[in-house]
């Protein structure tokens, strides 16, 4: 089964960019949201939330042994190339790195979505893979990504009690 009644524009690789200088925008993504999500174990480290300093890295490597675990697989069973399609790691790990970030940050899925999506695009446009590589891969991580970030997610604190405006403080 192949992707032949699907329209072209989609199925196909377009032609890559023709500045090479873009390329290391690409490839500098997925580091800089480590580096990112480092940041943020640190902050919390020294802001005494300890439970987010351990639990977003501990997060971040099962996100991740999803997306290589799926990409191994493909890669043994060669399911993807079945269907005419390329598994993409990098996009696989892009999105176990944001769904890493929304666990333990959720107010920041405008960026998580806008990143994602210009990223996911400039793979597009610079020939990596084609639009229906990058959608199969997020649809097959997505599901996995989803379902562990539901189990993972941090229990809400407990608001004040009532009368109280905020921890300390007189009501």
């Amino acid at each position: 089964m192949s992707l032949d009644i699907l329209p072209a524009t989609l199925a196909v690789a377009p032609p890559p960019l023709r500045w090479p200088a873009i390329d290391p925008f690409a490839d500098a993504v997925n580091p800089a949201l480590g580096v990112l999500l480092f940041g943020l174990v640190v902050a919390a480290w020294r802001a005494g939330r300890t439970r987010e300093a351990v639990g977003l890295p501990i997060t971040l490597v099962l996100c991740l042994s999803v997306a290589y675990g799926l990409a191994y697989l493909d890669r043994a069973l060669g399911v993807f190339p079945l269907f005419g399609l390329d598994f993409s790691t990098h996009g696989a790990v892009h999105l176990a790195a944001w769904t890493t970030l929304l666990i333990w940050h959720p107010a920041r899925w405008p960026w998580a979505l806008a990143v994602t999506l210009a990223y996911h695009a400039l793979m597009a446009a610079q020939g990596y893979h084609t639009t229906y590589d990058l959608l199969a891969t997020a649809a097959v991580v997505g599901l996995p990504l989803t379902l562990l970030a539901t189990t993972l997610r941090p229990a809400a604190r407990p608001r004040a009690a009532a009368g109280h405006s905020g921890p300390g403080l007189a009501p």
